[in-house]
C-alpha cells in the first residue's frame, strides 16, 4: 500500500447492481482527469467477513497470484455489564472464542490517589473525585474467523446476562499484486471467486 501520498480508494463493481460496470480506458481517464492517479501493479480485493488468513494465502497461492499486503483480524467484542461468574466462564471456554482477558484502569486511580493526597482539597472532595474515578474493569472478548455480526448475535443469544460492544470489525481485505497495465483483467479474475466480494484500484491525490 502507498503510506507515504494521500491514497483514495476507487471501487469498482461493489454490488451485483453494478456489477456490469466494465473498468475501461475510459473510466480510468476520466478518474485521471479528476486529479487521481492509479497505482500500478496493484490493486485491492474486499473479502467475505468470515475468511482466515491462511485460508486467503493458501487460495491465492492456488492461483498463483501474490499477496503483497492483508489486513483480515477478528472480531472483538467488550462486556459492559457485570453478568454473571457462570456466564463469565461459559463464554471464556466457549468454542468460538480465541482470547479472553480483561483491561483495568486500577494503576490510573492509585495514581491519582496519590496525586490528591498533595492537594489542599478536603477529604470529602478527594473522596467524590476518588468514587468518580473508580477502577473500572472490562472484559474483551475475541473471537475466531468464522464470527461475524450475524454469527456473533446468534452466538451471543446464549448469554442473556451479558451486555456487549463490538470494538473492532474491520472489513478484511488484501493488496495483491498485478502485471501492470493487467489490473482489470485480474481484478475482472478475482472478482468471481466465492470469498471475494468486490474489488478496488488504488489512486494517488495529485497534489
Amino acid at each position: 500500500m502507498v503510506r507515504s501520498l494521500t491514497t483514495l480508494i476507487l471501487v469498482f463493481c461493489f454490488s451485483t447492481i453494478v456489477s456490469a460496470q466494465v473498468v475501461d480506458d475510459s473510466s480510468i481517464e476520466d478518474a485521471q482527469n479528476g486529479g487521481y492517479t492509479f497505482v500500478e501493479g496493484m490493486f485491492v480485493a474486499y473479502l467475505s467477513d468470515t475468511v482466515s488468513p491462511g485460508f486467503i494465502r493458501d487460495q491465492f497461492r492456488k492461483l498463483e497470484i501474490s499477496v503483497l499486503d492483508e489486513y483480515i483480524k477478528p472480531m472483538v467484542i467488550s462486556i459492559v455489564n457485570s453478568p454473571s461468574d457462570e456466564s463469565v466462564e461459559k463464554l471464556s471456554n466457549h468454542k468460538n472464542v480465541t482470547a479472553f482477558y480483561f483491561g483495568s484502569s486500577k494503576n490510573e486511580a492509585l495514581k491519582l490517589e496519590r496525586l490528591l493526597e498533595g492537594t489542599s482539597l478536603s477529604e470529602e472532595q478527594k473522596e467524590q473525585i476518588l468514587n468518580e474515578n473508580a477502577p473500572v474493569e472490562t472484559y474483551f472478548v475475541e473471537f475466531d474467523y468464522s464470527i461475524n455480526k450475524k454469527e456473533l448475535k446468534k452466538l451471543m443469544g446464549e448469554f442473556r446476562d451479558v451486555a456487549y460492544k463490538i470494538i473492532s470489525d474491520q472489513p478484511r481485505t488484501v493488496t495483491l499484486k498485478a502485471e501492470p497495465g493487467n489490473e482489470p483483467l485480474l481484478m475482472d479474475k478475482v472478482e468471481q471467486l466465492a470469498f471475494v466480494e468486490s474489488t478496488a484500484m488504488i489512486g494517488t491525490i495529485r497534489n
